[in-house]
C-alpha cells in the first residue's frame, strides 16, 4: 500500500532481504536493529552514582562533624573498612591513570595498578615509619594485617582468574604476580602475623617449672570508673595472677588523668600482695618486691598528669632477681582536635617526640639490666613499625601464643591493631600467651603471660635503682 514502509525492502548490496524493523525506525537499512536496555542496564549508573555519593558523603560529613571539636564515628565496621583502604586507592589511582592509554585491557590494568599500590604503600612504611611523624597516620589507617593479606587476596584472584580461564595479557599476568609477590616479601614481616601459631596448636603444652610466673597485663581504660566496680576487680581476681601489671590506673577526666585513691580497697581486695604505684601504672605482685624504679619523669606536655613511661619491679623469685617492666607510653594522636587544625598535627609531632624520649630511657634500663626481664604493657606502637625495631632484640611473647594475629585494641567493633606487647630477655622463658577479652570493661585485650627464668641464676650484680618519685608507693597488704 502507497505510505507504508515496505518491511521486507531488499539491500541492494546484500544478498537478501533484512530483518523486519518497526515502524518508524530511523535505522540505516542493513544494520542490526538495537534493542533498548534492560531496566537493570538503564539503574546500573543512577545507583553507582548513588554509591559513590554515600561513600563520599560519609567522610565528608564525619570531617565537618569533627572540625567543630567532638569526634564520632558512625556505622561500625563498615566505613572504617572503607577508611583503611583509602590509601591503597589513592594510591593504585596514579598508574590507573597512567596505564588508561595503553593497550591493556581494563582489568588487566586494574590488577596492576592495585599490585603497583601495594608496593608503593609497604615501601612508604618502610622508609618513613618511625623516622618522622608524617607517617603516623597512614600508619594508624592501615591496618598491619593488610599488607599480608592484600597481596594474598590479589594472588588469589589472579589464580581464580587463570582457573576460570579468563584471558590475561602475559605481560600484565607477568607484572601483577611480581609486583604483588615484592609487596607480600617486603610486608610480611610487619604484618603483625604470628607464624608459630598453627605449630602452637598442635603442640602439646609441656611442664610449666614450680617458680613460673603468671603475669596480667592490661590497659584498664580508665580503671574502674566507667564500670561497675565490684564487676571490674571479679574480672581481675578470675586469673589469680601473681604479677598484674595495670596500666591508666586513673580516671577518665578532661584532658587529662585524674588520680585514683584507693589503697584500702586494694588491700581488701589482694590480701598479702605488694602494691606498687606511680600515677597511672600500678603493679600488684604476691612475691616480695626486691627495689622498683620510674622510667620517663618527663610529663606529657598535652596530658601533663601523665608523667612516666614505665614502673620496674625487681621481684624475688627462687633466691634471684627478675625485674618486671609495667609501660605505658604516650598515644600516638589525639581526636579531640579536627584534622583541619594545625592543633593536629603538632600534638602528633609532639607525642612522637616524647615517645622517642621514652624509648629511649626504657631501652636504657633494659639494656643496663642483667636480669631475666619481662617488659609489657600498652606501648603505642604497632608491629613493624620504627619504634617496635627499637626492641627488637627482646622475644615477643606473643609468639608463644595460639593468635595468629595477636591484635589487642578494638575500634569500632574491628580488632585489628595491636598496640599492647609483652616482651622478655632470652633467658626468660615463655610457657604460655592469651589474650582475653575485656568484656567490654576496656577497648584492649587483656594479656596473660606464664614465664620463668633459665635456671643459671645471673652472676651480674643487682640492676641501678633509681630513686623513687614523690607520688610512688610500696605497700604490702594486710
Amino acid at each position: 500500500m502507497t505510505g507504508l514502509p515496505d518491511r521486507t525492502r531488499v539491500d541492494p548490496a546484500g544478498p537478501g532481504p533484512t530483518a523486519p524493523r518497526p515502524v518508524g525506525h530511523t535505522a540505516p537499512p542493513g544494520l542490526p536493529v538495537r534493542r533498548p536496555a534492560g531496566w537493570r542496564a538503564r539503574a546500573r549508573r543512577p545507583v553507582t552514582w548513588a554509591a559513590l555519593g554515600l561513600a563520599l558523603a560519609w567522610p565528608v560529613s564525619a570531617l565537618v562533624n569533627w572540625s567543630t571539636g567532638g569526634f564520632w564515628w558512625w556505622g561500625g565496621a563498615v566505613p572504617l573498612l572503607v577508611f583503611c583502604a583509602g590509601p591503597l586507592l589513592v594510591l593504585g589511582a596514579v598508574p590507573l591513570l597512567l596505564l588508561s592509554r595503553t593497550r591493556l585491557s581494563r582489568l588487566e590494568r586494574v590488577l596492576v595498578s592495585l599490585a603497583v599500590a601495594q608496593v608503593t604503600l609497604v615501601v612508604l612504611r618502610r622508609s618513613f615509619t618511625g623516622r618522622t611523624w608524617v607517617w603516623t597516620v597512614p600508619d594508624l589507617m592501615v591496618p598491619p594485617l593488610l599488607f599480608a593479606l592484600l597481596p594474598v587476596a590479589l594472588l588469589a584472584v589472579v589464580a581464580l582468574l587463570a582457573a576460570c580461564r579468563v584471558r590475561l595479557g602475559r605481560a600484565a599476568r607477568r607484572w601483577t604476580v611480581l609486583l604483588t609477590a615484592t609487596a607480600l616479601v617486603l610486608g610480611l614481616d610487619g604484618s603483625g602475623l604470628n607464624p608459630r601459631a598453627p605449630r602452637v596448636w598442635l603442640e602439646a603444652a609441656g611442664p610449666v617449672p614450680a617458680d613460673a610466673l603468671h603475669v596480667v597485663s592490661w590497659d584498664t581504660y580508665c580503671w574502674n570508673t566507667t564500670d561497675d566496680p565490684g564487676r571490674f576487680l571479679a574480672y581481675l581476681k578470675r586469673f589469680r595472677a601473681d604479677v598484674y601489671l595495670l596500666q591508666e590506673y586513673s580516671g577518665c577526666g578532661p584532658g587529662a588523668p585524674l588520680p585514683i585513691h584507693d589503697g584500702d580497697l586494694l588491700r581488701r581486695e589482694f590480701p598479702g600482695h605488694h602494691v606498687v604505684t606511680a600515677d597511672g601504672l600500678l603493679t600488684i605482685s604476691r612475691l616480695p618486691v626486691a627495689g622498683r624504679a620510674v622510667l620517663g619523669t618527663r610529663p606529657n606536655p598535652l596530658a601533663p598528669s601523665w608523667r612516666h613511661a614505665a614502673l620496674r619491679t625487681d621481684l624475688r623469685v627462687g633466691g634471684r632477681l627478675v625485674s618486671l617492666y609495667n609501660v605505658h607510653l604516650y598515644d600516638m594522636l589525639y581526636l579531640d582536635s579536627s584534622p583541619l587544625s594545625r592543633e593536629f598535627y603538632r600534638s602528633i609531632a609532639v607525642l612522637d617526640a616524647e615517645r622517642r624520649v621514652q624509648l629511649d630511657e626504657l631501652a636504657a634500663d633494659i639494656g643496663r639490666n642483667p636480669h631475666p626481664l619481662l617488659v609489657s604493657g600498652n606501648f603505642n606502637m604497632l608491629p613493624g613499625t620504627g619504634h617496635a625495631r627499637r626492641l627488637g632484640h627482646l622475644a615477643d611473647a606473643a609468639r608463644a601464643g595460639r593468635s595468629p594475629y595477636p591484635a589487642t585494641l578494638t575500634f569500632a567493633g574491628l580488632r585489628l591493631w595491636r598496640m599492647d606487647w609483652t616482651l622478655t630477655s632470652h633467658d626468660m622463658r615463655v610457657h604460655r600467651y592469651d589474650l582475653r577479652s575485656p568484656e567490654g570493661m576496656s577497648t584492649h585485650h587483656l594479656q596473660e603471660t606464664v614465664v620463668s627464668p633459665a635456671a643459671a641464676p645471673s652472676p651480674h650484680p643487682a640492676p641501678d635503682r633509681r630513686p623513687d618519685h614523690d607520688h610512688d608507693q610500696s605497700q604490702k597488704a594486710g
